[in-house]
């Protein structure tokens, strides 16, 4: 039935023919219709609402005919691209008479929007055409502060000659509600801020890897063509490259730089050392190592510092270790003149309007014969290539060098722009021709320097700009899915429907907190907010989408969402290694606790709490245990003591020390308790801090009159008002000698008053009570400002002494464990996100 409408397409005969203004006016208006009515079209295919689809598709196609019989009327001479629209609309007739979704939807997307805005940007006279409009784009500030005055020259210099429009614009100027910017703009000489509609393209000056990318930047990119894409940093690329095989021969053989051993090792086999920053530029914080008998020598720009074994071990662990992962090793290239000055050959390669690679500029750089480094910014020279050559290796082989790197420059960077999915605009290749007239590339990268060459490199960014606005090319980041992850083109899940209320997802794995996740949509539905669970599996990084289970009906049903305003985080493996990319996906979206995931460290906490002097009366006598000592000295001073580690969690690791009556050392931990000589003692936790950082405490006898360990659980949360408010307040009483540990193994939970009463009869269970709650909630005041990352959740471990006061255990804002009250955490867990969820609104 659909295919129908197609019989008898009459061919299109030609004559050129000079349309008047009315003429171009009447197809400018019916496109415009065609483009919105395949806007709402490819919305109804993704919630596979099929009635709608036909509906629409059927005015789409009376549409299309309207033109195609103007094209005929009008004596049209170029009907390539509607016979290429008249392809799609068949196609998409055939998918759609087999309910092929996800197919309809390729081909939308892919190619006929497309098509479509090609043909509406046709509908001009050379007198009419529509001016483009390039939107220069930063995601922290606006660009016109970054950009140097020389680039800004060039540009607006630039945009005037190929009539182009440039406002330049960060993620604060961007109103997705009214598709419009914020931004400056250079008119009659003077900037001018204006609001407009978003640019037809955006050439983005900071181009980062998609991880790196904010949720503004990601939602833009998928309305608006973007021009520049990251390449990867200098560990990414080259591990593209040997995967892929090709010009592998050209890497310089390197490592990351994991532990000392690896330096060590490289040493033995290299002369000359490199080591750089796996994120550096302009060649900063380079460093060239060299063993010279039991001496290391580190040059960094025109410094050299001679160590001894000791200080070069000192030196690795402050620089190349520093951060983990920060920085890699390699063969050092020796590349130099005749008269001993390092260079290398920066080729700095372009699209340009007509989206081929050129090179803009390729030029040696040459450092001082004084440097190891020939980067320009550190004070190097530059020359003309050709000429520089002739003069280093002679008129031929300097012309054959000439000729090949020239060439090298264009195939290299054809072949990484097509492993990057043809998705690169600008590369700066670095390459290097050793004493054997080998060729290396050092690095390829993104925005290299064009300090001397500004104004051709405007001529080809605003050339390429405008061929993507033109054929309305939406090129995608890359991505590369794991096996078992989320493809929401590949699914036939449901689309949920996305309305006005706020959306709150609760990230967690997905055979946890089930009784807690129920208790959420209960809530959920009461405050008349959007809800769902996901799992990092479930998320769909190309597309932003996301697999959530929605509770409705008692049962769990799946379906494709967009990512939530507020994020729940039940998961809570935030600096994880292998769950890095989640939480870099999911940043810009407000989440509910920002520590890392796991256990923070006790030795942190009490330092921080007492550096304040405010609690002191509620600290526990505590030291850091440098050696065997600090034990005893704390044993000698206090009797009993308790010995963990700084990091732990559900008492793994915590001793119980007392002096016996046989004048031997009581010590007992979870499992077991024995008496130890001094000797075998110290033997002992000598072996423990092989493997952990300790902490000795004083002992506090929180103990029932059954001699049980007990301490009192006290659970806070912030509220609608973003208020800390009590959740829940329990004894948790252990079986265990030495602690109580939680729920999960033996240890139980009791009622307060109960407990107040029988352990400690004088006390007012009440004013006890409330004692607690006074001191957590101020030691909850008191620790948020201790530290950047944003919570809302925190549980303290108190003791109560022979007196009943109030001492501190422990305190945990990781993830509480929960049992029996997952209502009450919901009735506080859900509000706050609302109120999470307003504050971004308002901001």
């Amino acid at each position: 039935m659909i295919l129908s409408q197609y019989k008898g397409v009459l061919t299109i005969t030609s004559s050129k023919l000079n349309l008047n203004q009315d003429q171009i006016n009447q197809m400018k208006n019916i496109s415009d219709t065609l483009i919105e009515a395949t806007e709402h079209f490819s919305k109804y295919i993704k919630d596979r609402e099929q009635l709608q689809s036909i509906n629409i598709f059927s005015a789409i196609v009376e549409g299309f005919q309207a033109i195609q019989t103007m094209y005929i009327a009008y004596k049209i001479e170029d009907t390539s691209i509607i016979t290429r629209i008249e392809k799609d609309l068949i196609a998409i007739g055939k998918e759609l008479e087999n309910n092929n979704f996800l197919k309809t939807a390729e081909i939308i997307q892919f190619s006929l929007m497309p098509r479509l805005r090609k043909l509406h940007g046709s509908f001009s006279t050379s007198a009419n055409k529509k001016t483009i409009t390039i939107g220069v784009y930063h995601e922290k500030e606006n660009p016109n502060l970054l950009y140097t005055k020389e680039r800004i020259n060039a540009l607006n210099k630039e945009s005037v000659r190929q009539h182009t429009t440039l406002i330049y614009f960060s993620a604060e100027g961007v109103d997705f509600e009214n598709k419009k910017i914020q931004g400056l703009t250079f008119t009659d000489n003077e900037w001018q801020e204006i609001e407009a509609d978003f640019p037809d393209v955006v050439n983005n000056t900071d181009a980062t890897n998609r991880h790196q990318q904010s949720i503004t930047e990601r939602k833009l990119r998928r309305m608006i063509p973007f021009t520049s894409f990251h390449v990867g940093n200098k560990f990414y690329l080259p591990r593209v490259m040997v995967k892929h095989r090709q010009f592998a021969n050209l890497l310089v053989p390197f490592k990351m730089v994991r532990n000392k051993q690896i330096v060590y090792d490289y040493l033995e086999q290299e002369k000359i050392v490199v080591a750089k920053p796996i994120l550096g530029a302009r060649g900063e914080s380079i460093y060239f190592i060299q063993k010279k008998g039991n001496r290391f020598t580190v040059t960094d720009h025109r410094i050299e510092r001679i160590y001894n074994k000791e200080k070069f071990d000192g030196w690795i662990d402050q620089v190349l270790l520093r951060q983990k992962f920060s920085y890699m090793v390699q063969r050092y290239v020796d590349c130099r003149t005749k008269d001993r000055e390092p260079y290398d050959i920066r080729a700095h390669m372009q699209k340009n309007e007509h989206n081929e690679w050129q090179i803009t500029r390729i030029y040696p750089r040459i450092g001082s014969k004084e440097s190891i480094l020939s980067n320009i910014s550190r004070g190097g020279r530059t020359q003309e290539l050709t000429e520089f050559l002739i003069t280093q290796f002679g008129k031929n082989i300097g012309k054959t060098y000439d000729e090949k790197l020239r060439t090298l420059s264009v195939d290299l960077t054809n072949y990484l722009d097509r492993i990057h999915n043809f998705s690169l605009d600008e590369l700066g290749l670095d390459l290097a021709i050793d004493n054997t007239g080998r060729f290396w590339l050092h690095e390829a990268n993104n925005g290299p320097q064009t300090t001397y060459h500004e104004e051709e490199r405007a001529v080809n960014m605003i050339g390429y700009a405008k061929y993507i606005a033109k054929n309305g090319i939406v090129k995608s980041n890359q991505f590369t899915l794991e096996k078992g992850q989320f493809n929401a083109k590949t699914s036939d899940l449901p689309f949920a429907d996305v309305d006005e209320r706020y959306r709150i997802g609760m990230l967690k794995n997905n055979n946890d907190d089930e009784e807690l996740a129920i208790a959420c949509a209960y809530v959920a539905h009461y405050e008349n907010v959007q809800y769902y669970t996901f799992s990092p599996k479930d998320i769909d990084y190309n597309e932003m989408l996301i697999k959530g289970r929605f509770y409705e009906s008692n049962k769990w049903i799946e379906k494709i969402v967009e990512y939530p305003d507020v994020i729940y985080d039940r998961f809570r493996l935030r600096g994880v290694k292998q769950f890095n990319n989640v939480y870099e996906e999911l940043e810009g979206i407000p989440f509910n606790n920002e520590f890392y995931g796991n256990s923070i460290s006790k030795l942190e906490v009490y330092d921080k709490l007492r550096e304040t002097g405010k609690v002191d009366d509620v600290l526990i006598p505590y030291k850091k245990v440098e050696d065997f000592n600090d034990i005893l000295q704390f044993i000698n001073q206090y009797h009993q003591v308790i010995v963990k580690p700084k990091v732990s969690s559900f008492a793994e690791g915590v001793h119980y020390i007392s002096l016996s009556e046989s004048d031997n050392y009581l010590v007992a931990d979870k499992h077991d308790k024995q008496e130890y000589s001094r000797v075998a003692l110290q033997k002992l936790f000598n072996g423990f801090m092989k493997s952990h950082e300790l902490i000795v405490q004083q002992y506090i006898p929180s103990r029932t009159i059954d001699d049980a360990p007990f301490d009192i659980r006290v659970h806070l949360m912030k509220d609608d008002d973003n208020k800390w408010a009590l959740v829940n307040l329990f004894p948790r009483i252990g079986v265990n000698y030495v602690a109580s540990t939680g729920l999960f193994d033996g240890s139980y939970r009791g009622e307060f008053i109960g407990l107040i009463k029988r352990n400690f009869p004088k006390q007012d269970p009440e004013t006890i009570k409330n004692k607690i709650k006074k001191t957590t909630l101020e030691i909850s005041h008191i620790f948020e400002t201790l530290y950047e990352n944003s919570f809302n959740e925190i549980a303290f471990d108190i003791a109560l002494d022979e007196e009943c006061k109030p001492l501190l255990f422990e305190l945990n804002v990781n993830k509480p464990g929960i049992l029996n009250y997952e209502f009450d955490i919901a009735r506080h867990a859900i509000p706050n996100a609302i109120y999470m969820a307003k504050q971004v609104k308002t901001k």
